[in-house]
C-alpha cells in the first residue's frame, strides 16, 4: 500500500485496530448529540470479511457508509488503487451527489461500518435541515481536500 509506505517512511503510524463511533466521523462534524442519535437509529451495522467487496462500481448508489473499524481500499474498475480508508472515514458518500457508484470498495481486513440508505439519509436531512446543510458543507470540504491531494499527486507525476 503506497499510502502506508509514505506514512511509515515519515514516522507516522496507522492504528488498524481503532474503533470510531458516528460522533467522531468528519462527515458528521458539527452535528448535535441529538442529531447523531437520530441518525444512528437509521443505520445498520455491517460486518465484512477480508477481501469482501462492499461496493461495486457501476451499480446503483443506494447507501453510504461510515467505517467503524478495520481497513478498506477503493479501486477503479481497472484495478487502480485510489485510497486506503481506516476507521473514522466515510465511503460511498458520493451517493449524495451521483446515482451510480464510481469505484469498488473492498475490505482489506475484517471491518465494520454503519450503513444508511440514501432514502433514509434524505429523510433525516429533511427532518434536520441544519444538520443536512452541515453535512453537505463537510462533504464539500472533504472533496476539496481530496482534490488538493489529487492535484499535488498529478503535479509530482508530471514534473521532472
Amino acid at each position: 500500500w503506497a499510502e502506508d509506505q509514505i506514512v511509515y517512511r515519515y514516522g507516522g503510524s496507522i492504528d488498524f485496530l481503532e474503533t470510531t463511533e458516528l460522533a467522531e466521523q468528519p462527515l458528521l462534524a458539527g452535528l448535535s448529540e441529538a442529531e447523531i442519535a437520530d441518525l444512528a437509529l437509521l443505520c445498520a451495522v455491517r460486518t465484512y470479511r477480508p477481501n469482501e467487496k462492499i461496493v461495486t462500481a457501476g451499480t446503483e448508489a443506494a447507501s453510504l457508509f461510515f467505517l467503524r473499524s478495520g481497513v478498506v481500499h477503493v479501486t477503479l474498475p481497472d484495478g487502480i488503487r485510489l485510497a486506503t480508508l481506516t476507521a473514522g472515514m466515510a465511503f460511498g458518500e458520493m451517493a449524495l451527489l451521483e446515482p451510480k457508484r464510481s469505484a469498488d470498495v473492498v475490505a482489506d481486513m475484517s471491518a465494520t461500518a454503519y450503513e444508511v440508505s440514501i432514502a433514509d439519509f434524505e429523510r433525516f436531512r429533511e427532518q434536520h435541515p441544519r444538520a443536512g446543510e452541515r453535512i453537505m458543507r463537510n462533504l464539500a470540504q472533504i472533496l476539496a481536500e481530496r482534490l488538493i491531494v489529487a492535484n499535488a499527486k498529478v503535479d509530482l507525476l508530471t514534473s521532472g
